[in-house]
């Protein structure tokens, strides 16, 4: 199984422009037959502040969704929305995973 966890900067100004391709990148992304969860969120003391969450069966998986339709249209979404800045995401592969409830 791979997490990946990060988090990145949208420019505020941009951000009721970018949320239906939020909505859109995290419906379709869910909807992978390899993904187990994708969620973003938004650190609510600092607007733009991204948080992202994944769980992928596989790294294989995480490579298929890098070059579906609704990764590169999220992509070209906030190339055209004053960017991203302050990228900090990685993949982790995990080899245990409990439940801590």
């Amino acid at each position: 199984m791979i997490i990946v966890m990060g988090e990145f900067r949208l420019k505020p100004e941009y951000l009721n422009d970018l949320r239906p391709e939020i909505e859109h990148m995290v419906k379709m992304s869910n909807s992978e037959s390899g993904c187990i969860y994708f969620q973003f969120s938004e650190a609510l003391d600092d607007p733009g502040l991204m948080r992202l969450s994944e769980k992928w069966k596989s790294m294989e998986d995480l490579e298929i969704h890098f070059q579906s339709t609704h990764f590169k249209r999220w992509r070209e979404a906030i190339s055209k929305n004053g960017g991203a800045t302050d990228r900090d995401v990685a993949a982790y592969e995990v080899i245990l995973e409990k439940d801590l409830s």
